[in-house]
């Protein structure tokens, strides 16, 4: 079986398993047990567009796991079924931000990069962050700047409380208003980011703006 498990949706995955225990824990009311089960399997499924039945079956295995080991070694099994972000190289990152003469490379090699909803690192010398993400099927390189949140707050993208910045990106806008700058607070740590977001709608409305697409 071909991998069908983006990134977001492993996430989705990881939050309803992660309810369902809890509230699994919580009572001895077997019907309540057996609920809290089949509403986790049924927001897991419902995150997915056109599902072949041979892909629904290896989801709904959710609804009968019962013990913290089993819920472990399911997501482990779910390792050959996830999509990976498209590979890439350094000459790649440098034809993606062409302006950007000395551009800060991350180590690629220490990145999973199934575990990746959009590549984002920052060079902290010149306070600069860039992100690499596929829009349209074709992956975008978006620059700019951010300054880091003395409070903690929610990550625009994932929703996380945690350490954030605010990200501020500049675009040409028009004749009357040549440039026009937004932002939003994100994760200080990308890789956080990654592992909770759970949809990219608020992803690609930021970096849209941008590329105009």
């Amino acid at each position: 079986m071909e991998p069908f498990i983006s990134n977001h949706q492993f996430n989705i995955i990881k939050h309803q398993i992660a309810g369902m225990q809890r509230q699994v824990i919580g009572t001895t009311d077997q019907g309540v047990r057996t609920a809290v089960k089949e509403i986790a399997e049924a927001k897991v499924i419902e995150s997915f567009d056109n599902l072949t039945s041979e892909q629904e079956d290896v989801l709904s295995a959710i609804s009968s796991l019962g013990t913290e080991e089993e819920r472990n070694a399911f997501l482990l099994s779910l390792l050959p079924y996830r999509e990976s972000f498209p590979a890439i190289t350094p000459a790649d990152l440098r034809g993606l931000f062409p302006k950007v003469k000395k551009l800060s490379i991350p180590d690629l090699n220490a990145i999973d990069f199934k575990a990746l909803t959009y590549l984002g690192w920052k060079d902290i010398g010149q306070d600069k962050q860039y992100f690499v993400y596929p829009i349209n099927g074709k992956l975008t390189g978006i620059q700019g700047r951010y300054v880091i949140s003395a409070k903690k707050g929610l990550c625009h993208f994932c929703g996380r409380f945690g350490d954030v910045a605010f990200t501020s990106i500049q675009t040409k806008a028009g004749q009357q208003d040549p440039y026009k700058a937004f932002g939003h607070y994100i994760c200080y740590d990308s890789k956080e980011c990654n592992q909770s977001i759970q949809n990219t709608e608020s992803l690609e409305g930021f970096l849209r703006q941008v590329v105009k697409m």
